[in-house]
């Protein structure tokens, strides 16, 4: 594998797990982050579309919780606990194979089978690395931010039920699909939905102004609440990655 292919994956998984995978891990949970959120929109209220979108998407920094991810570029699914900065998810992508990662903290160890594994050595163990505030932020372990800033407007569209557009040049993402698309990825329709506590539980991303094979992005979160308990691999399955590979989920360009 090139850096230039290598760099790519990792820019790709951190875009993707901005745009709503970072969500993927497991410690005891408690109920009070959501107690609190729904005691305080008791008191102030959302008037707007945008408002509701807003706090549903910003929850996603308060609580354990599970996602799934389904596009025509990757599938993934995991756990994550934002407050304790702890994720574990497994990607598969058609044409690299599986990737598992574990993040706790700024410590990410990766696994790689099929394609990837093979071009970096067929290792069997995890490939460690530090990456520091790349992953999950201290200040945004759920990404909630980078998904905040691509929404360009919201409308309802249903009980619970919101429509808009996302500006996917403002997620972090890159390549040259995105670059080819221009001002098309600047309007990218979605449908999101919210739960019964006004957290979000889906997000539907319409990618195909981008690159007509995409098709739909389609993020589900559910167990919010759930424990969540994550380890480290033991000491002897894990070798330290080779330094490309921790530049590109670090996003460090190479």
């Amino acid at each position: 594998m090139t850096k230039r292919r290598l760099a790519t994956t990792g820019v790709a998984l951190v875009a993707m797990l901005g745009l709503g995978l970072t969500g993927c891990g497991d410690r005891p949970g408690t109920d009070a982050p959501a107690e609190r959120a729904a005691a305080a929109g008791s008191t102030s209220p959302a008037t707007t579309p945008r408002d509701e979108l807003t706090a549903a998407i910003e929850k996603l920094n308060e609580q354990t919780l599970r996602v799934k991810l389904d596009s025509a570029m990757l599938t993934a699914h995991g756990v994550t606990d934002p407050r304790a900065r702890t994720m574990q998810t497994t990607l598969t992508m058609a044409a690299f194979g599986e990737v598992r990662m574990l993040v706790i903290g700024a410590d990410t160890w990766v696994k790689l089978d099929g394609a990837l594994g093979e071009q970096l050595g067929g290792s069997r163990k995890w490939l460690r690395m530090d990456t520091g505030d790349g992953v999950m932020p201290v200040d945004d372990p759920g990404g909630v931010k980078k998904l905040l800033a691509a929404v360009v407007d919201v409308r309802s569209s249903g009980d619970r039920a919101y429509a808009g557009t996302l500006d996917y040049t403002r997620s972090g993402a890159n390549g040259k699909a995105l670059m080819a698309a221009g001002d098309k990825a600047k309007a990218l329709p979605f449908t999101a939905t919210l739960d019964e506590q006004g957290r979000l539980r889906t997000f539907k991303l319409d990618m195909t102004p981008i690159d007509a094979s995409l098709e739909q992005m389609s993020v589900t979160y559910s167990e919010f609440g759930t424990p969540v308990r994550l380890s480290p691999p033991a000491p002897g399955a894990v070798e330290e990655a080779p330094a490309a590979l921790a530049a590109a989920f670090s996003g460090t360009p190479i």
